[in-house]
């Protein structure tokens, strides 16, 4: 499942995503491998709608023009053209930070038998984490590949990822290396979650923990 990567995270943009080349040249990668393998690929696309006052749209009434984002139909909604939908591919359109809230996800998930997610994208400690909480409290288990992530700092991806650490019961983080290995359906090996809120970090342990999954 790509959290998908739009336009509005490029540096410039409105909500600039560090390092975020590398975090779409990895979700590219993993994409591709997925097809190859006949692995559904899944993109959840923010989607907000004018007239809505619900989800996304709060953030109207907050925000001047220029950070207004997601806007359906407009280029900033746009999947950025490295990771876009290829057909046969299923494209979520999302109201709220979860992906799970108000659509058909779940259905679709259930639909196919999917029990694990193999899970990449933008805002580590937004969209990733909503969708992430919402699809381990319905059953699934979650891999998320710690380096297909990215936030708009360093210090909040690094704690966005330990907090969904604490939570991915019967699932767990990967690198990008293992990530592949699982889509070619080879033994892979990564951080495995084996009890609640293992991390219990601290300012000045969160980069030792981080690095460590």
């Amino acid at each position: 499942m790509n959290r998908a990567a739009l336009l509005e995270y490029r540096p410039g943009a409105a909500w600039p995503v560090i390092g975020y080349d590398a975090v779409l040249a990895n979700a590219a990668r993993l994409i591709a491998e997925a097809r190859a393998a006949g692995i559904p690929v899944i993109h959840a696309q923010a989607w907000v709608k004018p007239e809505e006052r619900a989800g996304y749209a709060r953030q109207e009434e907050i925000l001047t023009e220029e950070f207004r984002s997601a806007v359906a139909g407009s280029e900033g909604a746009d999947i950025c053209t490295e990771v876009a939908a290829l057909p046969g591919d299923i494209v979520i359109h999302k109201h709220w930070p979860s992906a799970f809230r108000r659509t058909d996800l779940s259905q679709r998930l259930a639909d196919l038998k999917i029990e694990n997610l193999i899970v990449t994208g933008v805002l580590t400690d937004s969209c990733v984490t909503e969708s992430v909480f919402d699809a381990v409290y319905q059953g699934f288990r979650v891999w998320l590949v710690k380096d297909a992530c990215g936030s708009m700092s360093e210090a909040m991806h690094r704690t966005g990822m330990l907090d969904m650490a604490n939570r991915l019961y019967g699932g767990g983080i990967l690198r990008m290396a293992e990530a592949l290995k699982a889509l070619a359906g080879q033994r892979f090996d990564g951080w495995r979650c084996t009890r609640p809120v293992e991390f219990v970090y601290t300012l000045e342990t969160v980069d030792s923990l981080y690095e460590a999954l």
